[in-house]
This record gives structure tokens, sequence and C-alpha cells, in this order.
């Protein structure tokens, strides 16, 4: 899996590919110092679980989510368009010089694919020009077998430019500027872009894998199992969001619902009852839940967090301590270790200011 954008594919740092948000959801109750590894009321944590696919939506724990995911209008963005268009421009003589060297290289979506992608960036978030941003990243994701550009990756027979693949692909899930909506085509471009190589592509395909069954619509599939294998790929790559979230499908069991935000190793693996407590949504997985849980491996995931939290993931080095502090099938309790764990996790937190930062992509 090659790098998520070639080093060529901005004009200067103001056109910059477009990436998949990787802050990771806060922990609840996760305080610094001596109380790391305690909730509110003395007790040993439990293992957190963010949720992939966690949206803004309430959910009761099973079942299929009400009136799945809404339908965008294409006018979202129209309030930003505007407000963009009162703003002065912000481009500099020099980078107004790379604008318009790229849209003469482009030549109307005859040039190089980094060209015409760079164009079509500038198009829509510059000019706020969405429909003809989406003519050219839609001619740099598939350019016949021909193509000369240095950037093109060879995916099904045809030459795709990743990064327009992507931006394309999110045009489709959101009907942005009035472009197409199509959560199918949104998929199928992911997909692509994933094939060529873009990490973030990945990520967002697992994500819509992960979506209730039907959720999304016809044509994009509900498939666990493929979702973790596009996790672990990307999770290789260093992105730790990935890691985290692969960890915590492998440790969360068949027994807590997907929307639970913890889970003790007991609960998961069924020897006590999942329980609600006190302000707490319901965390026990309805009978009436379609969506499939992955095999428990906690030595995976533990390989998993370690990764992550080596690469300063303080979430990962969270979940170490919890997991050395109680123990689980195949990882020891280790006291040494979970001291080991809650002082790198007390360090990121007090470096990045909070669990839910550091440890993405190249770090």
């Amino acid at each position: 899996m090659g790098s998520n954008q070639s080093s060529d594919a901005n004009i200067s740092s103001v056109m910059k590919e477009a990436e998949p948000s990787q802050a990771s959801k806060a922990l609840p109750g996760s305080g610094g110092g001596s109380d790391l590894l305690k909730d509110e009321q003395g007790r040993s944590k439990v293992l957190q679980t963010p949720i992939l696919m966690d949206d803004e939506g309430e959910s009761d724990g099973g079942g299929e989510p009400e009136g799945s995911f809404p339908n965008p209008t294409g006018h979202e963005y129209d309030l930003m368009d505007k407000i963009a268009q009162d703003l002065p421009s912000i481009i500099d003589g020099e980078s107004r010089q790379q604008v318009e060297d790229y849209i003469e290289a482009c030549d109307k979506g005859r040039g190089p694919m980094v060209a015409c992608f760079s164009t079509a960036e500038y198009l829509s978030l510059f000019l706020r020009k969405h429909k003809e941003a989406e003519k050219l990243f839609q001619n740099t994701c598939f350019r016949p077998k021909s193509d000369k550009s240095p950037n093109g990756m060879l995916v099904d027979g045809t030459k795709a430019y990743p990064p327009a693949c992507f931006n394309l692909a999110q045009m489709r899930m959101t009907g942005k500027g009035g472009t197409k909506f199509s959560r199918k085509e949104g998929y199928e471009l992911f997909n692509r872009a994933c094939q060529a190589g873009h990490g973030g592509s990945c990520m967002m395909q697992a994500k819509m894998l992960l979506s209730y069954p039907g959720a999304l619509g016809p044509g994009v599939p509900y498939d666990p199992k493929r979702a973790a294998n596009l996790l672990d790929g990307v999770c290789e790559e260093g992105d730790s969001i990935s890691c985290f979230t692969l960890a915590t499908m492998l440790l969360r069991g068949a027994n807590v619902a997907a929307e639970a935000d913890n889970v003790s190793p007991m609960e998961a693996r069924g020897e006590i009852e999942v329980r609600r407590r006190e302000n707490e949504a319901e965390r026990k997985r309805s009978s009436e839940d379609k969506r499939q849980a992955l095999r428990r491996d906690p030595p995976r995931a533990e390989a998993l967090l370690m990764k992550a939290c080596d690469r300063g993931h303080a979430p990962s080095c969270y979940n170490l301590a919890v997991m050395y502090t109680q123990g689980d099938d195949g990882v020891a309790r280790s006291d040494e270790k979970a001291k080991e764990y809650k002082a790198k996790t007390e360090e990121y937190v007090e470096r990045f200011g909070g669990l839910g930062l550091g440890g993405g992509m190249g770090n």
C-alpha cells in the first residue's frame, strides 16, 4: 500500500489533499494521575471501545437504526460557499502563479493527472465551483491504461490518481454543491482508490463495510471481516486509529453492543452479565441486532495496541494499561507492564493535551 498522496499533488501549501478526520473519540472518565485506571467509584477501569461508525444519532444498543442514514439535499455546503465567496483571496502571488501553471498544464483534462487534480482542488476549495471540479476529479480517477502521467496507478485495467478518486468519492457521499449523490458509487470509488494504495480511502471503505446492514442503501455491502483486513493494512502503513479501532473490535466480543464505549473481559467472554450502569446507555447486545462480531483475539489486539501506543496514541496505551491490570485470554496480568503503559498514557495526555490526539499517519 503506497503513500496517501504524491509529493507534487499540492499547489504550494494551499492545495492540500482532503483527508478524513483521524481524531479518535475521547474516552469517558479517563483522568490523569493515580486515578487513571479507576472509575468514579474507585473501581478498576474497563476497556474503552469507541465505535467506528458512531454518528450523532441516538441508538438503543441494538436493532436497525431508525431512518438509517439521511440522504443529503446537496445544499449542505451552500452557506460555506457563500461565506467563501465573501472572503478575500488568501493565495499569494507565488501560489497564484502555480495555480495558473497547473491550469495551463491540465489543458482541460488532457494534461498530467497531478495538474488536473490540483486544478480541481482549486476550483472546489477556492472558487467553490464543485461541478467543474467534479469533472476533473472524474477525469483523473479514470484515465486509459495508455496514459503516461507519472502518478497514475493501474486499477482494473485503467489508470487512477488515488487522491482524485478519494475526493470524488466524498462528493458522491454528500452530493456536495449539487454534484451527483450516490453512496454506491462513493463506496466503489473508495474501493478504487484503496486498491491504488490510498490509506484514507481504505479507512473510509472499512467504515462503510461496518455500517449497519442496509443502512447505506443498495450497493454498499456489510462485511466486518473485510473491514478488519482493510484496517489491518492501514494500521501497518502507520495509522494508529486503524490499529486502535481493529483492536477494540477484537476485544468487544458478541455480548456487548457495538455502541457501547466500554467492556470488561469477563463481560466480553460471557462470564458475567452485561449490566447497565447509572447514567449509561444500554451496553448489552440486542438479540435483534443483525451485525456480526469478530471472534475475540486479545493477543492480536495487544499487538495492535502496542503498535499504536509506540506511535504516540494515548488511547491505545491506556487500553494496554487496563489490559495488563486485569489480564485477558492469552494476555497475562502484569503490574509492571500496567505501570509502564499507565506512565506512557499520562505522558501522551500531557504532551497532546488529551486522549484523542497523536499517533496518526506518519507519526
